[in-house]
């Protein structure tokens, strides 16, 4: 018969980096063996809060989920090494990881309950990611400068080093009890208390005392159903992206020779001549177009009634070519037939002018296409497609051959 197990030791003491337990099941499932025992301090998957990672028996736990009865099962790396008379086995948290979730975790109590301390705005979800946190709110919009303002209150609660504790409460006093949103379960409650600020109905693992959270960040605001999704970081994770901002900034200032403090200013600066640049480059572009197709069209053969142009590039984009194609079709009884090689294929446009409405653009883009294995489409006047790359003289040939005789 299997011995009573008990899978709440992670509940007891969230610090607990070690500790000795007896295998009481296994099984193999699709992704490994794995086992269950009769106590863990193994935090399951639950709540927004991802497992904890570590060792039994120096074997890598990978994974860790509570089933629909409460068993906890350890999925592992591989079969444990178990000798016949062993009893015990040695479990080993992986504590950076769990410390990390521990700093998210309780944070996140914490940013939550400042977001209605300060703005009446009630968490509504909550996911623990492996960079970045974020809860979703639910309140309208939300400003940088509102944010700040959370920030400002939510860092006064962590440095003021407030204990954090644990209660188990039963359904009955659960109603005497402030919580910040009603529980999700029934029966016996484990209620997360920050002293003075929050209480709150969580299975989660969490810090002693809010300075162990070392700062909270808020890294991004977005729009999210109706609501506001918030992004955070706590402690280390706070640190390591100020240092990845930090080097960022550091290397934006040293790549324009610009002091970091100046260059907002120069950026607006470089917007500025970059749009001006921009502008006259674009009617060079254009200057340059017309020219060419002008050059195109007295250069191109009359054919069947028309004048049929033919061309193919290696070097500009594609806009280009289909604004020449357009140009040239500005000229009576024109027929432009155009590619580019470029690094994802060939790119055709066929066009033609208003006065060769007999002249069906999309059946002569299609013939050249079917030579050299691509498809596209339009209207008559016009139509594109694209290609696999081929060799400039296939393409020419395939062009050549698509025109009306």
């Amino acid at each position: 018969m299997e011995e009573s197990v008990s899978h709440l030791l992670y509940y007891a003491d969230a610090s607990l980096r070690e500790f000795r337990a007896r295998v009481v099941a296994e099984r193999v499932t699709e992704r490994g063996p794995a086992v269950r025992l009769n106590q863990t301090a193994f935090y399951p998957t639950s709540g927004g809060q991802p497992h904890d990672t570590g060792t039994l028996e120096n074997v890598p736990v990978v994974d860790v989920w509570e089933e629909d009865d409460g068993a906890i099962w350890h999925l592992l790396e591989s079969e444990l090494p178990l000798s016949s008379d062993q009893e015990e086995v040695t479990g080993r948290i992986n504590w950076a990881r769990r410390f990390d979730h521990m700093q998210q975790h309780t944070g996140q109590h914490l940013l939550s309950a400042a977001f209605v301390e300060v703005w009446d705005a009630p968490t509504v979800g909550f996911h623990l990611g492996s960079e970045a946190c974020t809860i979703d709110l639910e309140i309208p919009n939300l400003t940088w400068e509102a944010a700040f303002r959370v920030e400002d209150e939510v860092n006064r609660v962590v440095w003021e080093n407030r204990p954090v504790t644990v209660q188990f409460v039963s359904q009955a006093e659960i109603a005497e009890i402030p919580l910040r949103k009603p529980p999700a379960v029934e029966g016996q409650i484990r209620v997360v208390w920050v002293k003075g600020y929050d209480a709150s109905a969580c299975g989660g693992t969490h810090v002693g005392h809010t300075g162990e959270v070392g700062l909270i960040k808020i890294t991004g605001l977005e729009r999210y159903k109706g609501g506001m999704r918030v992004a955070f970081r706590c402690g280390a994770r706070a640190l390591l992206d100020y240092r990845r901002a930090l080097r960022l900034l550091q290397e934006v200032s040293t790549d324009l020779s610009i002091a970091e403090d100046e260059l907002p200013e120069a950026i607006e600066r470089i917007q500025a001549e970059a749009k001006v640049t921009h502008s006259a480059l674009r009617d060079v572009q254009v200057t340059l177009a017309d020219c060419e197709a002008d050059r195109l069209w007295h250069a191109a053969p009359e054919q069947a009634g028309m004048r049929q142009v033919v061309a193919h590039w290696e070097d500009r984009a594609f806009d280009q070519v289909r604004a020449t194609a357009s140009r040239l079709c500005e000229h009576p009884a024109t027929l432009a037939l155009l590619a580019v090689t470029t690094e994802k294929g060939v790119r055709l446009v066929c066009a033609r002018s208003d006065d060769l409405g007999e002249v069906d653009a999309v059946a002569i883009l299609r013939e050249a296409l079917d030579a050299l294995g691509g498809r596209g489409g339009g209207a008559p006047a016009m139509a594109q497609g694209g290609a696999p790359v081929s060799p400039a003289d296939a393409i020419l040939g395939a062009l050549h051959q698509a025109l009306p005789t």
